[in-house]
């Protein structure tokens, strides 16, 4: 039996309330279990954005029949690639709907759907460290008012994004999964969603900037949202970088200069930016390097969305595959919640073993030997703007593939 209070003591401690956290906490309290959420921001996904996703039955499921229809704009499935200096261009197009909307009116769902499943949730809390006994996380301990408190439970979920607080202590190496973007909102955008309506895609090759000839190779994007407003940034390709020579990692100072310069003057990019005002911006990270390969990093803790870097590593929202994930796994371990061995070896291997082989998993993985494919031919191999757009036509049945 153990000694804590029941105020003290939950079935699932989840660290982070973003979509992925969120969900686990809905999912697992409709299960009938206790949730605690712990929100280091004011509110739950404190930082402005826009953002886009398909329309898929898990969001139905979490959030309630048609609700994403009834915020967003619906895009015809478009994408649209450009080749460095805007020289070509190719539109792909997805078979699912997907739509734009605006980050408040979606997060606020969730709060709203936790609340209504008993979900409880504390903000201004910063996870800072785990409790451990017996070689299990039991709980973690975070920080409020400069105060240090401790909460115990049987399951604890990292769900705080790219930075991952409790998968970090254990060693999931974030500093190989992360990417760095800007991320940038802006209103009075130079575009009509007639003429826009899909997403738009600048490849930059390393050496293409003239101001910054060894910068990563990176993307540029734009997306509309309700309006006059879009976002739009800079998101650098990482994962080629470790075999290239010709690039030399920059530091956030640098990246905004370049970014400054990219929306300034960037062939097609820079349109967007003719009158518009910059409501957002700055430098984070998106964790899709690569993948981690434990996802449960400790025994205790198990590392979901963002902090797995289980997202779309195109670079498109990971916000239906930390939905996903996130139910996967709370079911999953749900049916073992009240058993002695939830987290001995065996069960572990087992865990990993069942999400490695479901049809999930193995959507996000073959995109990443996708686009590690792609990005090893057009980024290290091709490289510079000139050898990308002499080989268009091979890139454009690439681009059809993915």
């Amino acid at each position: 039996m153990n000694n804590q209070s029941e105020k003290d003591f939950y079935d699932f401690i989840i660290a982070g309330a973003g979509p992925a956290g969120l969900s686990a906490g809905i999912v697992a309290a409709r299960k009938g279990h206790s949730v605690m959420i712990l929100e280091r921001g004011n509110v739950a996904g404190p930082k402005p954005r826009g953002e886009g996703m398909g329309y898929f039955p898990v969001v139905d499921e979490i959030l309630g029949e048609n609700f994403l229809p009834s915020i967003g704009i619906k895009s015809n499935g478009g994408r649209v690639w450009h080749s460095p200096n805007d020289e070509h261009n190719l539109t792909t197009f997805k078979d699912y709907p997907h739509y734009f909307f605006e980050w408040r009116k979606f997060i606020d769902r969730f709060v709203e759907v936790s609340n209504q499943e008993g979900v409880r949730m504390k903000f201004n809390c910063e996870v800072i460290d785990s409790i451990e006994d017996d070689g299990v996380c039991k709980g973690v301990r975070y920080q409020t008012n400069g105060k240090v408190n401790e909460i115990r439970g049987k399951i604890i979920l990292d769900c705080s994004g790219y930075e991952g607080v409790i998968g970090k202590q254990f060693g999931v190496p974030y500093e190989l999964m992360r990417c760095p973007i800007v991320k940038c909102l802006i209103s009075k955008a130079n575009y009509t969603l007639e003429n826009t309506p899909d997403l738009n895609f600048y490849f930059i090759g390393n050496g293409d900037l003239e101001y910054a000839p060894q910068f990563p190779p990176a993307v540029a994007y734009f997306f509309p949202l309700d309006g006059d407003r879009a976002e739009v940034g800079l998101m650098l390709r990482m994962a080629q970088v470790p075999n290239m020579k010709t690039v030399k990692i920059p530091n956030n100072n640098e990246i905004i200069k370049a970014w400054h310069k990219v929306k300034s003057s960037y062939p097609g990019f820079n349109e967007y930016f003719k009158g518009a005002n910059i409501d957002y911006e700055e430098v984070t990270s998106l964790p899709n390097a690569k993948m981690a390969e434990k996802f449960v990093p400790h025994p205790g803790v198990v590392i979901i969305g963002d902090s797995a870097g289980f997202i779309n590593p195109f670079g498109s929202s990971g916000l239906y595959y930390s939905m996903k994930m996130a139910k996967y796994w709370v079911q999953m371990l749900s049916e073992k919640l009240e058993t002695v061995d939830l987290w001995n070896k065996q069960s572990i291997d087992d865990y990993q073993t069942r999400f490695e082989e479901s049809e999930l998993y193995q959507e996000v993985k073959g995109m990443y030997d996708l686009i590690g494919a792609f990005e090893y031919k057009i980024f290290n191999r091709l490289r510079t703007s000139e050898k990308i757009n002499k080989k268009w036509d091979y890139i454009e049945n690439l681009l059809k593939q993915a």
